[in-house]
C-alpha cells in the first residue's frame, strides 16, 4: 500500500466512526472514538445492560478499620439505591447487627435486588433464606490448593461440597450466584470441571469468577472469562476482582467484554487489601468505554461516594478516579487558558474526558505555584478585586513564592492577604 492510499484508507476509517460519534463526542463527554473501530467492536460480547451488584456492605467491612452499625448499614443500602445499583450485597452471618440490618433493609422494599453473602454452611444458608433476601450468594473455594491447605479437601470433595451448597440454595426457590474465589490461580481442568458441575448439576442461576488477589492482565481476565462463560452455560457469567496491581476497573471492562453480565463493585473501592473494583469507575467505565448500559444513576455519584467515604471514616486519594478531590480542580496556568479557551468554544469536554457535572461534581480552580497571571487575575475578580495590569507581574511571583513555601494551594484569604498587601504598597 502506498502513503496516499494508506492516508485515504485512514480518512475512511475516520468517516466510519462518525457514524457512531454520539457514542464518543456529547455535550458531556469526549472520550476516545478508537474505542468503536471495527477491529475492536468485533472482540466485544457484552451485553446490552450491565448488572451492577454492589458488595459495599460486605467487602466495605473488610477494609481494615471500616465498621457499619445497623443505621449506617441501612443509609448506605438507601443511598446505593438511589444511585440505581442492580443488586445490594448484605452479610447477616457475621453478627447479630448485620443480621438486623439485613431485616430493615428488607423491609424497606428497596428497588435493588437484596442478595445476602453466606458461606457453604446449609444452616447460614438457611438462616439468610428466612431474612426475606431476594437471592443468595454461596461463597466457596475455586482452588484446589486452598481446599488441601485450609480444609484437608481433596479438588473432588471441594466440587462435591459446593454442589450440595447450590443445590440446597436452589431447592428453597431463591435466585443463587456461586462466588467461586482464587480461580485465577487454579488449573484449567478444575475451573472447568468444578464450574460446569456447580452449573448444570447445581442448577446455580449465576457463576461468578474471582480474580481475588487481582493478578491477571487484562486479556488473561477476557480470554478465561471467555472459555467459562461457555462452560457454565445456561447459567450466565459475573465477575469479582480486587485491585492489588491497580487493574481491577480494567480487568472488570475485560470481563464484561468477554460477556459477563454481572460485576462485583464497591463505593470508593473499599475492600479486602488494596479494594475491589469501585462501583463509581466501572459504571462510568462501562457506559463511555465500552458503550454498555447500567442503570446507575451517574449524577448521584459525588453525593454517595461522599456519603460512604463519610460512614466508613475512609477518605480516598485526592488523585482517585472519578471522585478524587483533584478530578476536577486545577491550578496550572497552562491548563487554565486551554480549558478556558475550550469553554469560550462550547467545548469544555475537549479538555476532560467528562464533565464534572455528568458526576454530579463541579470543576474548582484554585491558585497553586504552577499558577498564571489569567488564573490569578481571574480568581481575584470573582473575590471582589480587579488587579491592575501593571501589578500583575510582581503579584504573580509573590504567589508562586508564597505557594512553593506553603507546598500546597492558597486559600482565598490567604491570596486576598497578599493581594491586598501589594496593592497598599503600590
Amino acid at each position: 500500500m502506498t502513503e496516499p492510499e494508506l492516508v485515504d484508507k485512514l480518512k475512511e476509517t475516520m468517516k466510519y466512526l462518525e457514524k457512531f460519534k454520539d457514542k464518543w463526542h456529547t455535550s458531556m463527554f469526549w472520550v476516545t472514538p478508537y474505542n468503536w473501530l471495527p477491529e475492536i467492536r468485533s472482540l466485544i460480547k457484552a451485553p446490552e445492560k450491565l448488572v451492577i451488584h454492589d458488595a459495599t456492605l460486605r467487602e466495605g467491612q473488610q477494609t481494615p478499620g471500616v465498621a457499619f452499625h445497623k443505621e449506617e448499614s441501612v443509609k448506605i443500602a438507601m443511598a446505593l439505591d438511589e444511585l440505581g445499583v442492580d443488586r445490594i450485597e448484605v452479610v447477616p452471618m457475621i453478627s447479630d447487627e448485620d443480621k438486623e440490618a439485613t431485616k430493615e433493609i428488607v423491609r424497606l422494599g428497596l428497588n435493588a435486588k437484596i442478595i445476602a453473602f453466606v458461606s457453604w454452611d446449609k444452616k447460614v444458608i438457611e438462616e439468610a433464606i428466612d431474612l426475606g433476601v431476594d437471592g443468595v450468594m454461596v461463597d466457596f473455594v475455586g482452588n484446589p490448593w486452598q481446599g488441601r491447605v485450609f480444609w484437608g479437601m481433596k479438588p473432588e470433595e471441594i466440587t462435591s461440597k459446593g454442589l450440595e451448597a447450590v443445590s440446597y440454595a436452589k431447592s428453597h426457590g431463591v435466585y443463587t450466584v456461586a462466588l467461586i474465589w482464587d480461580d485465577f490461580k487454579a488449573p484449567l481442568d478444575f475451573i472447568y470441571t468444578h464450574l460446569s458441575t456447580i452449573a448444570r448439576e447445581g442448577k446455580a442461576d449465576s457463576i461468578s469468577i474471582a480474580d481475588t488477589y487481582g493478578q491477571g492482565l487484562p486479556w488473561t481476565v477476557y480470554l478465561i472469562a471467555s472459555m467459562v462463560k461457555e462452560w457454565i452455560k445456561p447459567a450466565t457469567l459475573e465477575f469479582h476482582v480486587h485491585n492489588d496491581f491497580g487493574l481491577a476497573t480494567a480487568n472488570a471492562l475485560a470481563a464484561v467484554a468477554a460477556g459477563a453480565s454481572a460485576v462485583h463493585t464497591t463505593i470508593a473501592g473499599l475492600g479486602e487489601r488494596a479494594g475491589n473494583a469501585a462501583t463509581e469507575e466501572v459504571a462510568v467505565a462501562a457506559e463511555l468505554l465500552l458503550g454498555v448500559k447500567t442503570n446507575v444513576k451517574k449524577e448521584k455519584i459525588h453525593y454517595v461516594t461522599q456519603l460512604v467515604q463519610e460512614i466508613a471514616k475512609f477518605k480516598v486519594g485526592p488523585n482517585k478516579p472519578i471522585i478524587g478531590s483533584n478530578t476536577f480542580r486545577f491550578s496550572s496556568g497552562w491548563i487554565y487558558y486551554m480549558l478556558t479557551k475550550a469553554m469560550e468554544h462550547g467545548e469544555e469536554e475537549g479538555m476532560l474526558p467528562f464533565k464534572a457535572e455528568l458526576i454530579g461534581r463541579k470543576k474548582e480552580f484554585v491558585i497553586s505555584k504552577g499558577s498564571g497571571g489569567s488564573l490569578i487575575k481571574d480568581k481575584l475578580k470573582s473575590l471582589g478585586i480587579d488587579v491592575p495590569p501593571e501589578i500583575l507581574p510582581e503579584l504573580t511571583k509573590v504567589v508562586k513564592y508564597e505557594a512553593s513555601i506553603k507546598k500546597g494551594p492558597l486559600s482565598d484569604e490567604e491570596l486576598l492577604y497578599i493581594a491586598r498587601k501589594i496593592l497598599n504598597n503600590a
